[in-house]
C-alpha cells in the first residue's frame, strides 16, 4: 500500500488549494462514473460542501493525501428519526490512484466515526453498478441491497408538447414553495407515506413516518439548507384530499439544475394519470418560471417500472443503474482486520 496521511477535513475552513483538490478528486470520479452530465462550479461546490448537514443527517468529511496533495475523500452521513442504525459512507478516490489500498486505507482511518451513537450498519448509497466503488465494496464484504435508475432529463432535448398532461376530471392541482398550506397539511403528511409503497429491495434504510410535524421540521431544515421545494399536488375536488404529489428541489448553488425528489399516489386514487399529470405541470411550471436551468436529476428504484416509464413518456433518459450496499459494521471491521494481518504477513 502507498503511504497516505488521512485526516478530518473541514470544508469550511479550508485553504483555497485543498478546495480546489477536493474538488478535482469528486468531479474527476462523477466524470469517470457518469461522463457527459453537468458539473458543479468550483464555488457551487464549495458552498454546498460546507453545509454542516445534508439530505439524510449531518456529515463529517476526511481525506487522503499522497505527496501532500489531495487523492481521495471520504464522508460519514448520520441519519436520523428511524434509520439511526446506519452510518451512509462514501469514498472516493482518483481513478489514476485506485488498486494502492488508499481507499482501503481512509475507510479503515474512518471506522471508529461510523460506529458511533451505537450505529451497527454502514451504507454505501448510490454508486454507479458494478463500476469501481462498488466492486470495491463488495471485494470488502458489502452486498448490494438495491439498484437504481439514473435519469436524467435535458431540457432542450424534449418536446414541450409531452408536458401536456391535463389533470383528471374531480381533481384540481395546488402549487406550493416551502411551507405546505395549513389547511392542506395534514392531507400532504398522509399522502407522502404513499412513498412506502415503492419499492425497496434488500435496504434496511426505512421512508419516513409522516406527520404534519415532521412536514413542517423538514421545511425548516431545507430552508436552512437554501434549498427551495417546490411542490405540485392532486387533491380529490370532492373530499379535499391530497391523491397524489411531486417535488422538485431547487438548491442555491445549483442554478443550471433542478433535483427531482419524491413522488406518489395514494393507492386508492392510482390509475387516474396523475402521476404524470403532477410531473407534467412541474416541468411546464420549471421552464416557464427558470429558463436558465437545463436539466433535471433524478433516480427510482430499478424495479420501480411505472415510475421509470412515467419519466421516459415525460423525456428522461436514463443514464445508468446505482447501486446501494450495506455491511455489518462489526463485520467490516474483522474483514480490514484480517486484511491487516494478511499484509503484515
Amino acid at each position: 500500500m502507498t503511504s497516505v496521511e488521512i485526516s478530518l477535513f473541514d470544508y469550511a475552513s479550508a485553504t483555497d488549494t485543498d478546495l480546489a483538490e477536493s474538488y478535482d478528486v469528486t468531479m474527476t470520479v462523477a466524470n469517470d462514473d457518469y461522463p457527459g452530465e453537468p458539473r458543479p462550479t468550483l464555488d457551487q461546490y464549495a458552498q454546498m460542501a460546507r453545509r454542516p448537514a445534508g439530505f439524510w443527517g449531518p456529515v463529517r468529511r476526511w481525506v487522503a493525501r499522497e505527496d501532500g496533495h489531495i487523492v481521495a475523500t471520504g464522508s460519514a452521513t448520520y441519519p436520523e428519526h428511524e434509520n439511526r442504525h446506519g452510518t451512509i459512507t462514501g469514498v472516493a478516490v482518483r481513478p489514476d490512484r485506485r488498486r494502492r489500498g488508499i481507499g482501503t486505507a481512509l475507510l479503515r482511518a474512518m471506522l471508529p466515526d461510523l460506529r458511533i451513537d451505537g450505529r451497527t450498519v454502514v451504507i454505501g448509497y448510490g454508486l454507479k453498478a458494478d463500476a469501481a466503488g462498488e466492486l470495491w465494496a463488495r471485494e470488502l464484504g458489502f452486498v448490494r441491497t438495491q439498484a437504481n435508475a439514473r435519469q436524467v432529463l435535458t431540457i432542450a432535448d424534449v418536446d414541450p408538447a409531452l408536458w401536456e398532461r391535463p389533470v383528471a376530471d374531480g381533481f384540481r392541482l395546488e402549487h406550493w414553495t416551502g411551507a405546505v398550506p395549513e389547511a392542506l397539511l395534514a392531507e400532504y403528511a398522509r399522502a407522502r407515506t404513499a412513498i412506502q409503497d415503492a419499492p425497496q429491495g434488500d435496504s434496511t434504510l426505512a421512508f419516513p413516518e409522516w406527520t404534519p410535524e415532521r412536514v413542517r421540521a423538514e421545511e425548516a431544515d431545507m430552508l436552512a439548507r437554501r434549498s427551495e421545494v417546490h411542490v405540485i399536488a392532486a387533491v380529490h375536488e370532492a373530499d379535499g384530499r391530497v391523491a397524489g404529489f411531486t417535488e422538485l428541489e431547487l438548491v442555491a448553488t445549483r442554478t443550471d439544475a433542478a433535483f427531482q425528489l419524491d413522488t406518489a399516489v395514494a393507492a386508492e386514487f392510482r390509475g387516474h394519470g396523475l402521476g404524470l399529470a403532477v410531473k407534467g405541470a412541474m416541468m411546464r411550471w420549471l421552464t416557464a418560471e427558470h429558463p436558465g436551468i437545463g436539466t433535471v436529476f433524478s433516480s427510482n428504484a430499478a424495479d420501480n417500472t411505472h415510475m421509470i416509464r412515467v419519466n421516459h413518456t415525460l423525456g428522461y433518459v436514463t443514464k445508468a443503474v446505482m447501486a446501494d450496499v450495506e455491511l455489518d459494521a462489526a463485520e467490516l471491521v474483522k474483514r480490514l482486520d484480517a486484511q491487516d494481518a494478511q499484509d503484515a504477513d
